[in-house]
Protein backbone atom coordinates (compact mmCIF):
# COMPACT_ATOMS: atom_id res chain seq x y z
CA UNK A 1 0.00 0.00 0.00
CA UNK A 2 1.51 3.32 -0.81
CA UNK A 3 0.98 6.28 1.34
CA UNK A 4 1.21 9.32 -0.79
CA UNK A 5 3.96 12.11 0.53
CA UNK A 6 5.73 9.16 2.58
CA UNK A 7 8.07 6.36 1.77
CA UNK A 8 6.61 4.25 -1.03
CA UNK A 9 5.33 0.55 -1.08
CA UNK A 10 2.98 -1.40 -3.05
CA UNK A 11 0.78 -3.90 -2.96
CA UNK A 12 1.03 -6.73 -5.22
CA UNK A 13 -2.05 -9.11 -5.11
CA UNK A 14 -3.18 -12.24 -7.76
CA UNK A 15 -6.73 -10.91 -8.87
CA UNK A 16 -8.08 -13.66 -9.89
CA UNK A 17 -46.23 -0.55 -29.47
CA UNK A 18 -47.10 1.87 -27.11
CA UNK A 19 -47.12 5.43 -28.36
CA UNK A 20 -44.20 8.07 -27.20
CA UNK A 21 -45.76 11.38 -25.91
CA UNK A 22 -43.09 13.43 -27.51
CA UNK A 23 -44.65 16.98 -25.54
CA UNK A 24 -45.36 17.10 -22.23
CA UNK A 25 -45.67 20.90 -21.55
CA UNK A 26 -48.67 19.45 -18.80
CA UNK A 27 -48.20 17.08 -16.32
CA UNK A 28 -50.01 13.42 -17.97
CA UNK A 29 -51.75 10.41 -16.66
CA UNK A 30 -49.93 8.67 -14.37
CA UNK A 31 -47.91 11.82 -13.77
CA UNK A 32 -46.33 11.77 -9.91
CA UNK A 33 -44.71 14.14 -8.02
CA UNK A 34 -40.24 14.35 -8.27
CA UNK A 35 -37.55 15.27 -6.31
CA UNK A 36 -34.04 13.81 -5.78
CA UNK A 37 -35.36 13.73 -1.95
CA UNK A 38 -38.31 11.23 -2.76
CA UNK A 39 -36.23 9.35 -4.91
CA UNK A 40 -33.65 9.13 -1.65
CA UNK A 41 -36.34 7.73 0.61
CA UNK A 42 -37.67 5.11 -2.29
CA UNK A 43 -34.03 4.03 -2.08
CA UNK A 44 -33.64 3.70 1.64
CA UNK A 45 -36.91 1.63 1.33
CA UNK A 46 -35.62 -0.81 -1.52
CA UNK A 47 -32.48 -0.97 1.01
CA UNK A 48 -34.04 -2.07 3.91
CA UNK A 49 -35.97 -4.78 1.90
CA UNK A 50 -34.35 -8.34 0.41
CA UNK A 51 -33.08 -7.54 -3.34
CA UNK A 52 -35.55 -8.59 -5.83
CA UNK A 53 -33.89 -8.48 -9.80
CA UNK A 54 -35.98 -6.93 -12.11
CA UNK A 55 -38.46 -9.73 -13.94
CA UNK A 56 -38.52 -7.96 -17.09
CA UNK A 57 -38.17 -10.43 -19.72
CA UNK A 58 -37.38 -9.93 -23.94
CA UNK A 59 -39.40 -12.34 -26.35
CA UNK A 60 -36.76 -14.87 -27.75
CA UNK A 61 -36.79 -13.06 -31.51
CA UNK A 62 -34.82 -10.07 -29.48
CA UNK A 63 -33.33 -11.97 -26.96
CA UNK A 64 -31.59 -13.88 -29.49
CA UNK A 65 -30.48 -11.31 -31.92
CA UNK A 66 -27.09 -11.89 -33.44
CA UNK A 67 -23.98 -8.58 -33.39
CA UNK A 68 -25.46 -7.53 -37.18
CA UNK A 69 -28.66 -8.16 -36.49
CA UNK A 70 -29.02 -5.50 -33.40
CA UNK A 71 -26.78 -3.10 -35.06
CA UNK A 72 -29.05 -2.63 -38.19
CA UNK A 73 -31.72 -1.71 -35.46
CA UNK A 74 -31.37 2.12 -35.54
CA UNK A 75 -33.01 4.62 -33.77
CA UNK A 76 -34.93 7.67 -35.72
CA UNK A 77 -32.50 10.49 -34.78
CA UNK A 78 -35.48 13.22 -35.81
CA UNK A 79 -37.31 11.26 -33.58
CA UNK A 80 -35.72 11.95 -30.22
CA UNK A 81 -37.20 12.89 -27.09
CA UNK A 82 -37.47 16.92 -27.40
CA UNK A 83 -36.32 16.89 -31.12
CA UNK A 84 -39.12 17.86 -32.58
CA UNK A 85 -39.76 20.81 -30.26
CA UNK A 86 -36.07 21.94 -31.08
CA UNK A 87 -34.76 21.98 -27.06
CA UNK A 88 -31.42 22.34 -26.40
CA UNK A 89 -31.01 18.62 -25.95
CA UNK A 90 -32.26 15.58 -27.41
CA UNK A 91 -32.39 11.94 -26.00
CA UNK A 92 -32.10 8.61 -28.07
CA UNK A 93 -33.34 5.05 -26.96
CA UNK A 94 -31.35 2.60 -26.88
CA UNK A 95 -33.00 -1.05 -28.34
CA UNK A 96 -32.28 -3.76 -26.24
CA UNK A 97 -30.85 -7.49 -27.66
CA UNK A 98 -27.79 -9.24 -28.34
CA UNK A 99 -25.76 -8.32 -25.02
CA UNK A 100 -28.06 -5.23 -24.42
CA UNK A 101 -30.63 -7.99 -22.66
CA UNK A 102 -31.37 -5.44 -19.09
CA UNK A 103 -33.54 -2.83 -19.54
CA UNK A 104 -34.42 0.36 -17.48
CA UNK A 105 -38.20 2.40 -16.57
CA UNK A 106 -37.70 5.83 -18.08
CA UNK A 107 -39.67 8.71 -17.13
CA UNK A 108 -39.85 12.18 -18.14
CA UNK A 109 -39.48 15.19 -15.66
CA UNK A 110 -41.60 18.23 -16.52
CA UNK A 111 -42.30 20.97 -13.01
CA UNK A 112 -41.92 18.62 -10.38
CA UNK A 113 -44.02 15.52 -11.76
CA UNK A 114 -42.78 12.61 -13.63
CA UNK A 115 -44.72 10.65 -16.32
CA UNK A 116 -43.10 7.20 -17.73
CA UNK A 117 -41.91 7.01 -21.17
CA UNK A 118 -43.27 3.69 -22.71
CA UNK A 119 -41.53 1.76 -25.30
CA UNK A 120 -42.62 2.58 -29.14
CA UNK A 121 -41.07 0.50 -32.03
CA UNK A 122 -41.73 2.99 -34.48
CA UNK A 123 -38.92 5.21 -33.05
CA UNK A 124 -36.89 2.97 -35.05
CA UNK A 125 -35.90 1.70 -38.48
CA UNK A 126 -35.40 -2.21 -38.30
CA UNK A 127 -33.72 -1.91 -41.66
CA UNK A 128 -33.48 -5.98 -43.02
CA UNK A 129 -35.11 -7.38 -39.76
CA UNK A 130 -38.47 -9.20 -40.85
CA UNK A 131 -39.80 -9.41 -36.65
CA UNK A 132 -42.25 -11.84 -36.41
CA UNK A 133 -45.86 -11.69 -36.62
CA UNK A 134 -47.41 -11.55 -32.57
CA UNK A 135 -43.61 -11.05 -31.21
CA UNK A 136 -44.48 -8.59 -28.42
CA UNK A 137 -42.09 -5.63 -27.92
CA UNK A 138 -39.28 -4.87 -25.53
CA UNK A 139 -41.15 -3.99 -22.25
CA UNK A 140 -38.21 -1.11 -21.86
CA UNK A 141 -35.27 -0.10 -23.20
CA UNK A 142 -31.83 -0.81 -22.72
CA UNK A 143 -30.52 2.37 -22.06
CA UNK A 144 -30.25 6.40 -23.63
CA UNK A 145 -27.86 8.81 -24.67
CA UNK A 146 -28.30 12.57 -25.10
CA UNK A 147 -27.23 14.75 -27.73
CA UNK A 148 -26.74 18.79 -28.36
CA UNK A 149 -24.66 21.21 -30.79
CA UNK A 150 -21.50 20.26 -29.23
CA UNK A 151 -18.78 20.66 -32.20
CA UNK A 152 -21.51 23.23 -34.64
CA UNK A 153 -24.71 24.42 -34.59
CA UNK A 154 -25.85 22.31 -37.72
CA UNK A 155 -25.85 18.86 -36.02
CA UNK A 156 -26.67 17.12 -32.40
CA UNK A 157 -24.13 14.98 -31.43
CA UNK A 158 -23.86 12.72 -29.13
CA UNK A 159 -22.16 13.21 -26.02
CA UNK A 160 -23.30 10.89 -22.99
CA UNK A 161 -24.48 7.26 -22.56
CA UNK A 162 -26.18 5.55 -20.09
CA UNK A 163 -26.29 1.46 -20.87
CA UNK A 164 -26.04 -1.24 -19.04
CA UNK A 165 -25.16 -2.33 -15.48
CA UNK A 166 -24.90 1.44 -14.14
CA UNK A 167 -22.61 2.11 -17.17
CA UNK A 168 -21.87 5.67 -18.25
CA UNK A 169 -19.41 7.83 -20.39
CA UNK A 170 -19.29 11.50 -21.96
CA UNK A 171 -17.14 13.37 -24.07
CA UNK A 172 -15.70 17.18 -24.76
CA UNK A 173 -16.06 18.86 -27.67
CA UNK A 174 -14.03 17.33 -30.78
CA UNK A 175 -13.25 14.14 -29.30
CA UNK A 176 -13.62 10.04 -29.89
CA UNK A 177 -15.18 7.89 -27.10
CA UNK A 178 -12.53 6.77 -24.74
CA UNK A 179 -12.40 5.03 -21.25
CA UNK A 180 -16.11 4.58 -19.13
CA UNK A 181 -17.46 5.11 -15.86
CA UNK A 182 -19.93 3.47 -13.69
CA UNK A 183 -22.31 4.68 -11.11
CA UNK A 184 -20.40 2.44 -8.72
CA UNK A 185 -18.11 -0.83 -8.17
CA UNK A 186 -18.25 -4.09 -5.58
CA UNK A 187 -14.96 -5.86 -5.01
CA UNK A 188 -13.41 -4.92 -8.18
CA UNK A 189 -10.61 -7.16 -9.17
CA UNK A 190 -10.46 -9.41 -5.70
CA UNK A 191 -8.86 -12.67 -6.00
CA UNK A 192 -11.50 -15.20 -5.25
CA UNK A 193 -14.51 -12.75 -4.80
CA UNK A 194 -16.81 -12.46 -7.55
CA UNK A 195 -17.77 -8.53 -8.70
CA UNK A 196 -20.72 -7.48 -8.30
CA UNK A 197 -23.06 -4.89 -10.83
CA UNK A 198 -25.09 -2.87 -9.27
CA UNK A 199 -28.14 -1.90 -12.07
CA UNK A 200 -29.28 1.95 -12.55
CA UNK A 201 -32.69 0.64 -13.14
CA UNK A 202 -34.67 3.49 -13.52
CA UNK A 203 -34.04 7.16 -15.02
CA UNK A 204 -35.49 10.27 -14.43
CA UNK A 205 -34.82 12.83 -17.47
CA UNK A 206 -35.44 16.69 -17.16
CA UNK A 207 -37.15 18.43 -19.84
CA UNK A 208 -34.59 21.50 -20.31
CA UNK A 209 -35.62 25.21 -20.99
CA UNK A 210 -34.98 26.31 -24.51
CA UNK A 211 -31.89 28.28 -23.41
CA UNK A 212 -30.47 25.78 -21.18
CA UNK A 213 -26.47 25.17 -21.32
CA UNK A 214 -26.66 21.96 -18.72
CA UNK A 215 -29.08 18.74 -18.59
CA UNK A 216 -30.29 17.22 -15.37
CA UNK A 217 -30.96 13.44 -15.02
CA UNK A 218 -31.81 10.83 -12.01
CA UNK A 219 -31.19 6.96 -11.44
CA UNK A 220 -32.01 4.67 -8.69
CA UNK A 221 -29.61 2.19 -8.37
CA UNK A 222 -30.33 -1.76 -7.27
CA UNK A 223 -28.04 -4.62 -6.59
CA UNK A 224 -27.79 -7.70 -4.46
CA UNK A 225 -25.64 -5.73 -1.88
CA UNK A 226 -26.76 -1.77 -2.31
CA UNK A 227 -29.90 0.22 -3.25
CA UNK A 228 -29.02 4.63 -4.28
CA UNK A 229 -30.57 7.16 -5.79
CA UNK A 230 -28.01 9.24 -8.19
CA UNK A 231 -28.40 13.50 -9.50
CA UNK A 232 -26.42 13.86 -12.63
CA UNK A 233 -25.83 17.65 -14.12
CA UNK A 234 -24.23 17.59 -16.91
CA UNK A 235 -22.75 20.24 -19.14
CA UNK A 236 -21.98 19.71 -22.41
CA UNK A 237 -18.37 21.82 -23.89
CA UNK A 238 -14.71 21.76 -24.84
CA UNK A 239 -14.83 20.13 -21.22
CA UNK A 240 -18.33 18.21 -20.16
CA UNK A 241 -18.23 18.66 -16.54
CA UNK A 242 -21.06 15.91 -15.32
CA UNK A 243 -21.41 17.03 -11.14
CA UNK A 244 -22.67 13.35 -9.70
CA UNK A 245 -24.50 13.53 -6.07
CA UNK A 246 -25.95 10.24 -4.86
CA UNK A 247 -26.81 8.44 -1.47
CA UNK A 248 -26.32 4.71 -1.03
CA UNK A 249 -27.26 2.01 1.28
CA UNK A 250 -25.82 -1.01 1.90
CA UNK A 251 -27.72 -4.37 2.05
CA UNK A 252 -24.79 -6.35 3.38
CA UNK A 253 -21.68 -5.96 4.02
CA UNK A 254 -18.74 -5.68 1.02
CA UNK A 255 -15.45 -6.40 0.79
CA UNK A 256 -14.69 -3.12 -1.45
CA UNK A 257 -17.23 -0.25 -2.46
CA UNK A 258 -15.44 1.66 -4.90
CA UNK A 259 -17.01 5.00 -5.81
CA UNK A 260 -15.79 7.16 -9.08
CA UNK A 261 -14.77 3.77 -11.19
CA UNK A 262 -13.12 3.86 -14.07
CA UNK A 263 -12.44 1.02 -16.34
CA UNK A 264 -9.85 2.06 -19.32
CA UNK A 265 -7.84 0.06 -21.95
CA UNK A 266 -3.81 -0.37 -22.27
CA UNK A 267 -2.61 -3.13 -24.80
CA UNK A 268 0.65 -1.74 -25.06
CA UNK A 269 2.71 1.38 -25.26
CA UNK A 270 6.37 2.76 -25.28
CA UNK A 271 7.47 0.54 -22.18
CA UNK A 272 5.71 -2.80 -23.35
CA UNK A 273 8.36 -5.77 -23.85
CA UNK A 274 8.27 -7.52 -25.65
CA UNK A 275 5.19 -5.37 -28.12
CA UNK A 276 2.59 -7.83 -29.35
CA UNK A 277 2.95 -8.21 -33.66
CA UNK A 278 0.96 -4.83 -34.47
CA UNK A 279 1.24 -2.24 -36.68
CA UNK A 280 1.02 0.81 -34.53
CA UNK A 281 3.41 1.59 -31.84
CA UNK A 282 0.77 2.06 -29.07
CA UNK A 283 -2.69 0.71 -28.57
CA UNK A 284 -4.61 2.76 -25.34
CA UNK A 285 -7.38 4.67 -24.38
CA UNK A 286 -5.20 6.16 -21.32
CA UNK A 287 -1.77 6.15 -20.30
CA UNK A 288 -1.45 7.55 -16.73
CA UNK A 289 -3.21 7.68 -13.51
CA UNK A 290 -2.48 12.05 -12.20
CA UNK A 291 -2.98 12.03 -8.47
CA UNK A 292 -3.26 15.78 -6.81
CA UNK A 293 -2.40 15.52 -3.24
CA UNK A 294 -4.29 18.04 -0.68
CA UNK A 295 -1.31 19.85 -0.53
CA UNK A 296 -1.12 20.21 -4.41
CA UNK A 297 1.43 17.90 -5.03
CA UNK A 298 1.32 15.74 -8.29
CA UNK A 299 1.91 12.23 -8.61
CA UNK A 300 2.07 10.38 -11.75
CA UNK A 301 2.24 7.11 -12.09
CA UNK A 302 2.48 5.31 -15.92
CA UNK A 303 -0.20 2.59 -17.01
CA UNK A 304 1.43 -0.85 -17.99
CA UNK A 305 0.84 -3.86 -19.77
CA UNK A 306 1.13 -6.31 -17.09
CA UNK A 307 1.83 -9.31 -19.52
CA UNK A 308 0.40 -12.62 -17.56
CA UNK A 309 0.15 -10.56 -13.99
CA UNK A 310 -3.15 -9.24 -12.47
CA UNK A 311 -1.91 -6.29 -10.50
CA UNK A 312 -3.21 -4.34 -8.01
CA UNK A 313 -1.69 -0.84 -6.49
CA UNK A 314 -3.86 0.94 -3.66
CA UNK A 315 -2.55 4.81 -2.82
CA UNK A 316 -3.57 6.09 0.42
CA UNK A 317 -4.80 9.09 0.61
CA UNK A 318 -6.74 11.85 2.69
CA UNK A 319 -8.41 14.84 1.27
CA UNK A 320 -7.69 14.32 -2.50
CA UNK A 321 -7.94 17.75 -4.31
CA UNK A 322 -8.53 15.48 -7.15
CA UNK A 323 -7.32 12.37 -9.54
CA UNK A 324 -7.67 11.36 -13.25
CA UNK A 325 -6.51 8.96 -15.72
CA UNK A 326 -5.19 10.86 -18.37
CA UNK A 327 -4.16 10.47 -22.08
CA UNK A 328 -0.76 12.06 -22.11
CA UNK A 329 0.52 11.18 -25.41
CA UNK A 330 -1.01 13.37 -28.11
CA UNK A 331 0.99 12.59 -31.43
CA UNK A 332 -0.46 10.87 -34.02
CA UNK A 333 2.50 9.02 -34.61
CA UNK A 334 2.49 7.29 -32.03
CA UNK A 335 -0.20 5.77 -32.95
CA UNK A 336 -0.91 5.64 -36.39
CA UNK A 337 -4.39 4.84 -36.32
CA UNK A 338 -6.60 7.50 -38.03
CA UNK A 339 -9.79 5.27 -37.08
CA UNK A 340 -9.52 4.83 -33.70
CA UNK A 341 -8.00 8.31 -33.08
CA UNK A 342 -5.97 7.15 -29.76
CA UNK A 343 -4.48 10.39 -29.95
CA UNK A 344 -7.68 12.07 -29.65
CA UNK A 345 -9.23 10.13 -26.77
CA UNK A 346 -10.35 12.03 -23.84
CA UNK A 347 -8.90 12.17 -20.13
CA UNK A 348 -11.26 12.30 -17.31
CA UNK A 349 -10.65 14.56 -13.81
CA UNK A 350 -12.39 13.30 -10.63
CA UNK A 351 -13.22 16.32 -8.06
CA UNK A 352 -14.01 15.42 -4.66
CA UNK A 353 -16.71 17.65 -3.44
CA UNK A 354 -18.25 15.50 -0.46
CA UNK A 355 -17.36 12.56 1.33
CA UNK A 356 -14.30 12.03 0.00
CA UNK A 357 -12.14 13.10 2.89
CA UNK A 358 -10.21 9.08 3.34
CA UNK A 359 -9.85 6.38 1.73
CA UNK A 360 -7.69 4.67 -0.96
CA UNK A 361 -7.60 4.65 -4.50
CA UNK A 362 -7.00 1.40 -5.82
CA UNK A 363 -5.52 0.74 -9.77
CA UNK A 364 -6.29 -2.59 -11.09
CA UNK A 365 -3.96 -3.70 -14.16
CA UNK A 366 -5.20 -6.96 -15.89
CA UNK A 367 -3.36 -8.49 -19.08
CA UNK A 368 -5.17 -8.16 -22.51
CA UNK A 369 -4.95 -9.82 -25.85
CA UNK A 370 -6.10 -7.27 -28.04
CA UNK A 371 -7.34 -3.63 -27.71
CA UNK A 372 -11.46 -4.58 -27.32
CA UNK A 373 -11.41 -5.66 -23.59
CA UNK A 374 -11.15 -2.50 -20.36
CA UNK A 375 -8.06 -4.09 -18.83
CA UNK A 376 -7.40 -0.90 -16.15
CA UNK A 377 -10.20 -0.42 -13.15
CA UNK A 378 -9.84 2.57 -10.88
CA UNK A 379 -12.02 2.92 -7.84
CA UNK A 380 -11.91 5.14 -4.50
CA UNK A 381 -12.28 2.87 -1.57
CA UNK A 382 -13.47 5.42 1.75
CA UNK A 383 -12.83 4.52 4.88
CA UNK A 384 -14.38 3.64 7.56
CA UNK A 385 -16.23 1.53 5.51
CA UNK A 386 -19.80 1.89 5.36
CA UNK A 387 -22.36 1.01 7.80
CA UNK A 388 -25.29 -1.45 6.66
CA UNK A 389 -28.11 0.16 6.92
CA UNK A 390 -27.15 3.81 7.17
CA UNK A 391 -27.66 5.89 4.30
CA UNK A 392 -23.82 7.23 2.70
CA UNK A 393 -23.98 10.88 0.89
CA UNK A 394 -21.25 11.98 -1.54
CA UNK A 395 -20.46 13.94 -4.32
CA UNK A 396 -17.67 14.17 -7.04
CA UNK A 397 -17.49 16.02 -10.32
CA UNK A 398 -15.92 14.63 -13.56
CA UNK A 399 -14.69 16.40 -15.80
CA UNK A 400 -14.22 14.68 -19.71
CA UNK A 401 -11.32 16.76 -21.10
CA UNK A 402 -8.35 15.90 -23.27
CA UNK A 403 -5.82 17.49 -21.05
CA UNK A 404 -5.71 19.15 -17.64
CA UNK A 405 -5.01 22.90 -17.62
CA UNK A 406 -0.80 22.92 -17.42
CA UNK A 407 0.64 22.86 -13.74
CA UNK A 408 3.35 25.24 -14.45
CA UNK A 409 5.72 22.01 -12.94
CA UNK A 410 7.30 19.18 -15.71
CA UNK A 411 5.17 16.84 -16.48
CA UNK A 412 5.83 13.40 -16.96
CA UNK A 413 5.19 12.33 -20.70
CA UNK A 414 7.03 9.36 -21.23
CA UNK A 415 8.50 6.07 -19.32
CA UNK A 416 10.66 3.26 -21.00
CA UNK A 417 12.59 0.89 -19.28
CA UNK A 418 15.33 -1.98 -20.37
CA UNK A 419 18.75 -3.14 -19.36
CA UNK A 420 22.27 -1.09 -20.09
CA UNK A 421 24.02 -3.00 -23.21
CA UNK A 422 25.61 -5.93 -22.11
CA UNK A 423 24.55 -5.83 -18.76
CA UNK A 424 21.18 -7.89 -18.57
CA UNK A 425 21.16 -8.26 -15.06
CA UNK A 426 20.80 -4.19 -14.69
CA UNK A 427 17.71 -1.71 -14.69
CA UNK A 428 17.62 1.20 -17.18
CA UNK A 429 14.81 3.66 -16.52
CA UNK A 430 14.27 6.84 -18.76
CA UNK A 431 11.29 8.94 -17.83
CA UNK A 432 10.59 12.01 -20.45
CA UNK A 433 9.62 15.12 -18.46
CA UNK A 434 8.36 18.26 -20.25
CA UNK A 435 7.22 21.81 -19.87
CA UNK A 436 4.49 22.65 -21.18
CA UNK A 437 3.36 19.14 -22.06
CA UNK A 438 2.10 20.32 -25.82
CA UNK A 439 3.53 22.88 -28.04
CA UNK A 440 1.37 26.02 -27.19
CA UNK A 441 1.32 29.96 -29.00
CA UNK A 442 3.91 31.61 -27.72
CA UNK A 443 3.48 35.09 -26.07
CA UNK A 444 6.38 37.63 -26.11
CA UNK A 445 9.64 35.40 -26.18
CA UNK A 446 9.01 32.53 -23.72
CA UNK A 447 12.70 30.77 -22.75
CA UNK A 448 13.77 27.52 -21.98
CA UNK A 449 14.29 27.39 -18.47
CA UNK A 450 18.23 26.86 -17.58
CA UNK A 451 18.68 23.30 -16.04
CA UNK A 452 22.20 23.14 -15.36
CA UNK A 453 21.45 23.06 -11.85
CA UNK A 454 18.20 20.40 -12.41
CA UNK A 455 18.82 17.31 -10.91
CA UNK A 456 16.53 13.96 -10.63
CA UNK A 457 15.83 12.45 -7.06
CA UNK A 458 15.28 9.12 -7.35
CA UNK A 459 14.33 6.79 -3.87
CA UNK A 460 14.39 2.69 -3.84
CA UNK A 461 11.51 1.24 -1.32
CA UNK A 462 14.17 -1.97 -1.25
CA UNK A 463 17.25 -0.76 0.11
CA UNK A 464 19.14 -4.30 -0.98
CA UNK A 465 18.92 -2.84 -4.77
CA UNK A 466 21.62 -0.90 -5.56
CA UNK A 467 21.29 2.75 -7.36
CA UNK A 468 24.10 2.82 -9.49
CA UNK A 469 24.03 5.81 -12.09
CA UNK A 470 21.54 8.53 -12.22
CA UNK A 471 21.34 11.28 -14.88
CA UNK A 472 19.70 14.02 -16.78
CA UNK A 473 19.96 14.96 -20.92
CA UNK A 474 18.26 18.22 -22.22
CA UNK A 475 16.11 16.82 -24.88
CA UNK A 476 14.67 19.87 -26.08
CA UNK A 477 16.27 20.51 -29.60
CA UNK A 478 16.16 16.48 -30.57
CA UNK A 479 12.75 16.63 -29.80
CA UNK A 480 12.14 20.08 -31.84
CA UNK A 481 14.23 18.37 -34.99
CA UNK A 482 11.73 15.59 -34.47
CA UNK A 483 9.10 17.28 -35.75
CA UNK A 484 8.19 17.58 -39.54
CA UNK A 485 8.38 20.32 -41.60
CA UNK A 486 10.75 22.18 -38.42
CA UNK A 487 7.35 23.22 -36.71
CA UNK A 488 9.27 23.42 -34.17
CA UNK A 489 10.84 26.38 -35.17
CA UNK A 490 8.04 28.02 -36.17
CA UNK A 491 7.22 31.81 -34.99
CA UNK A 492 4.17 31.21 -33.97
CA UNK A 493 4.96 28.54 -31.36
CA UNK A 494 7.00 27.35 -28.45
CA UNK A 495 7.84 23.90 -28.02
CA UNK A 496 8.17 22.00 -24.67
CA UNK A 497 10.99 21.96 -23.01
CA UNK A 498 11.84 18.13 -22.56
CA UNK A 499 13.91 16.41 -19.84
CA UNK A 500 15.13 13.20 -19.83
CA UNK A 501 15.72 11.56 -16.56
CA UNK A 502 17.80 8.31 -16.50
CA UNK A 503 18.88 6.14 -13.86
CA UNK A 504 20.18 2.50 -13.75
CA UNK A 505 19.57 -0.03 -11.03
CA UNK A 506 21.37 -3.31 -9.46
CA UNK A 507 18.40 -5.53 -8.31
CA UNK A 508 19.33 -8.64 -6.25
CA UNK A 509 18.78 -12.18 -8.33
CA UNK A 510 16.12 -13.08 -5.82
CA UNK A 511 14.01 -9.55 -6.22
CA UNK A 512 11.11 -9.11 -8.13
CA UNK A 513 9.72 -5.92 -7.49
CA UNK A 514 10.68 -2.56 -6.82
CA UNK A 515 8.66 0.54 -5.68
CA UNK A 516 10.36 3.33 -6.94
CA UNK A 517 10.07 7.11 -7.17
CA UNK A 518 11.21 10.25 -9.48
CA UNK A 519 11.38 14.21 -9.56
CA UNK A 520 13.21 16.39 -10.72
CA UNK A 521 14.62 19.60 -8.37
CA UNK A 522 16.23 22.76 -8.57
CA UNK A 523 19.19 23.56 -6.61
CA UNK A 524 17.82 24.51 -3.98
CA UNK A 525 15.68 20.80 -3.39
CA UNK A 526 12.43 22.06 -4.30
CA UNK A 527 10.81 19.73 -6.73
CA UNK A 528 9.74 21.84 -10.14
CA UNK A 529 8.47 18.26 -11.46
CA UNK A 530 5.37 16.18 -11.51
CA UNK A 531 6.83 12.74 -9.05
CA UNK A 532 7.15 9.32 -10.97
CA UNK A 533 5.75 6.87 -9.25
CA UNK A 534 6.48 3.48 -10.82
CA UNK A 535 6.19 -0.33 -10.05
CA UNK A 536 8.97 -2.81 -11.11
CA UNK A 537 8.39 -6.08 -11.71
CA UNK A 538 10.92 -9.12 -12.79
CA UNK A 539 9.92 -10.17 -16.24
Amino acid sequence: MLRLGKKPTCRLALLSSCVLLLQAATPTAGAADFSFEKLCESSRKSAAAPYVPAKQELADFWKNLTYDQHRDIRFKMESGLWAKEKLPFSIDFFHPGWTAKKMVALHEVVDGQSSPIKFDLSLFDYGKQKVPAGTPPPPGYAGWRARCHLNSQDYMDEFLVFLGASYLRAIPANSPYGLSARGLSLNSGLPGVPEEFPDFTTFYLQRPEKDAKEMKAWAMLDGESVAGAYQFTITPGPETVMDIEAEITLRRPVQQLGLAPFSSMYWFGEATHPKPLDFRPEVHDSDGLLMELESGNLHYRPLEQTQHQFRHCVFTMEKPRSWALVQRDRSFSSYQDPEARYHERPSVRVEPVQGFEHGKIHLIEMPTTDETNDNVILVWEPQPALEIGKPFRFHYRLRWMRDPAPSGLFAVRATRSGTPVQKPDEILIAIDFAKPLQPEKKIGDPKWDDVSAIKPVVTLNQQSAKLLHVGLSDMSMPNVDDLPAGLGRSPNLHMPQVLRAFFVIDPPKDLDHIDMTCELQDASGKAISERWVYLWKKP
